[in-house]
């Protein structure tokens, strides 16, 4: 039986699952997927960011898991699909998630973060696209590649659509981090991200105005907007908001 390091070695002829701005993901096995960073030093400090950061964070039921580091490439478990795929597949389809599962999905990630903020680390790039779900349907808070740990600089921007310009991502804070929960928690109700159809200089002259999309109608509503008017103190209050929601 080959041993890990046995498999490392021909981690380039394993079966690619997705690419992005800071590596490769190869499928190990159909439990595990390794991560190695792209050639340059930006791209390989992003991913020593993230093995830090992962061992930081420990275990965590909506975190993804992480099994150990070696040769400068990192070890998780394998899951299905982003979040946004699947909200993407239900938007294409004329269809919307069904109210249990937006609630179910907003207090898994927003627990996660909860917890990421209580170890010291920023996620920046908060989105649909870097949470992953399971065979089950749970979410699991994934890519921390260039996060901030400890108030380090971050090495990766988040989208227009999650930035407040008052609040720029090169000086992430509990108050920036929400309001990209927010337009997180906004997208899985709607499967859109807010004014989807808006360029980055008009989603700036909006949010600067602080003009965001009516979410009157939202089970989630009153917690987007508070995320998005700056109107929580922490992550954990989120999550008692959305609980509350789960009991009702």
């Amino acid at each position: 039986m080959e041993t890990l390091p046995d498999i490392l070695k021909k981690v380039g002829r394993l079966p690619m699952i997705s690419h992005g701005i800071s590596g490769v993901v190869f499928a190990l096995s159909e439990s595990h997927v390794i991560k190695k960073p792209l050639p340059g030093k930006s791209e390989k400090d992003q991913v020593d960011i993230e093995r830090r950061i992962y061992e930081r964070l420990g275990s965590h039921p909506y975190i993804t898991k992480y099994f150990g580091a070696r040769d400068g490439m990192i070890v998780l478990e394998r899951l299905e699909y982003p979040l946004r795929k699947r909200l993407q597949d239900l938007r294409d389809d004329n269809k919307l998630p069904m109210a249990d599962d937006v609630v179910r999905w907003a207090s898994q990630v927003t627990q996660a973060i909860q917890h990421v903020h209580s170890q010291g680390v920023m996620q920046v790039d908060i989105g649909a696209g870097n949470v992953l779900l399971n065979r089950y349907g749970t979410t699991k808070l994934s890519d921390f590649a260039g996060s901030s740990l400890d108030k380090s600089k971050p090495l990766i921007a988040p989208s227009a659509h999650s930035e407040h310009p008052n609040m720029p991502y090169t000086k992430p804070s509990i108050q920036s981090e929400l309001f990209a929960v927010g337009s997180l928690l906004y997208e899985i109700e709607t499967t859109k991200v807010p004014y989807a159809d808006k360029n980055d200089g008009e989603l700036e002259r909006l949010f600067k105005a602080d003009v965001y999309p009516d979410t009157t109608n939202l089970i989630l509503g009153e917690v987007i907007t508070k995320c998005w008017m700056a109107q929580y103190q922490d992550a954990s209050e989120v999550v008692v908001d959305i609980q509350n929601i789960q009991k009702n």
